[in-house]
């Protein structure tokens, strides 16, 4: 990838920013502040900018974009994902594409307002409601008309999680977690690597996934009501809708875990997802069953999730609790 400096120092990060936005609405003025939120090497940057800019010859005002600097070709598919996503779904926000430079490889957007769900949980007081206004956008987004040139989306269903498995397996031979666990955890991939090759056996229709839909890409405005924000369509695919809130009841789990060392509150907060969603979509519980299986040993084998300034749990019980939790 392209070093740092490029996107920080302000002279050139203008530079950068006004070819990314040449075709758009905007004209960038200055650059005030630039900074790296998330590195992932050899995939993508993710970068914060405060800028003054004007919009279809508006006074020029202080905002704040994120943009992401892929080393591949995601961001042209996810600049049009983008793009499209307003009409197929307008009552789930999503982050406005302000521009995209092919030759950079930038991918520019507008930032969400709000807190994310994430910190809701935090605030036990109004957990439930906000997890149910995620249902409920999860629904909107699975019941969306699939876009036009819906090549750009790949197929993720049983056979990708089989493989996504199958590196989870990998990092825990690797882990120095105890061996009794990784005999555990490898009995357990099995079983559920059985269950999802039973599901690829019967075809079903497809939907737009999110595909990496946790708390942290749940963003609520803050008036407690109405749209709801979703962060983050990096790895949107095609696929059954049970795979996304699979994902999400796992990370329930995962943060009542690192919030309190044991399973209290997810199992209410999950009910309470199903009843947002339900609301507006179905479920095969029998597959969202597996599919939060398998996102929950995927997730034991991330020592990155028992960091002690997260999760009051070190690694070796953190990923005892999650495949417990894949047993049942």
């Amino acid at each position: 990838m392209i070093d740092a400096p490029p996107f920080l120092a302000p002279e050139s990060a203008l530079h950068l920013l006004r070819n990314a936005c040449a075709d758009s609405s905007w004209r960038v003025r200055e650059v005030l502040e630039a900074e790296i939120v998330k590195e992932q090497p050899g995939r993508r940057r993710t970068l914060r900018y405060r800028v003054v800019a004007e919009r279809n010859g508006c006074a020029a005002r202080e905002v704040s974009w994120f943009a992401k600097h892929y080393r591949g070709s995601r961001g042209k598919r996810v600049f049009w994902l983008l793009r499209s996503l307003g009409a197929l779904a307008p009552e789930v926000l999503a982050p406005e594409p302000i521009g995209f430079s092919p030759m950079l490889k930038l991918l520019v957007m507008s930032a969400l307002e709000g807190s994310s769900l994430s910190e809701t949980l935090g605030r036990s007081g109004d957990a439930d409601s906000s997890v149910e206004r995620a249902g409920r956008a999860l629904a909107l987004v699975h019941g969306a008309e699939i876009p036009q040139r819906a090549e750009y989306l790949k197929a993720h269903g049983p056979r990708e999680e089989i493989v996504v498995l199958e590196e989870a397996r990998r990092r825990a031979s690797g882990s120095p977690l105890p061996t009794q666990w990784v005999c555990r955890f490898m009995e357990l991939c099995s079983l559920v690597e059985d269950e999802l090759a039973r599901c690829e056996d019967q075809e079903r229709g497809q939907a737009l996934l999110h595909r990496d839909f946790h708390p942290g890409q749940v963003i609520l405005p803050g008036d407690g009501i109405g749209e709801v924000g979703v962060l983050d369509w990096d790895d949107a695919a095609l696929g059954e809708s049970e795979l996304d809130l699979g994902n999400l009841e796992a990370h329930l789990l995962l943060d009542d875990l690192q919030r309190r060392g044991s399973i209290r509150t997810a199992p209410r907060l999950i009910g309470a997802l199903h009843s947002g969603y339900l609301a507006r979509g179905g479920i095969s519980f029998l597959r969202l069953a597996t599919y939060r299986r398998a996102a929950l040993l995927r997730l034991a084998t991330l020592e990155r999730l028992a960091d002690p300034r997260i999760s009051v749990l070190d690694w070796a019980e953190l990923a005892s609790a999650l495949t417990e939790a894949a047993s049942t």
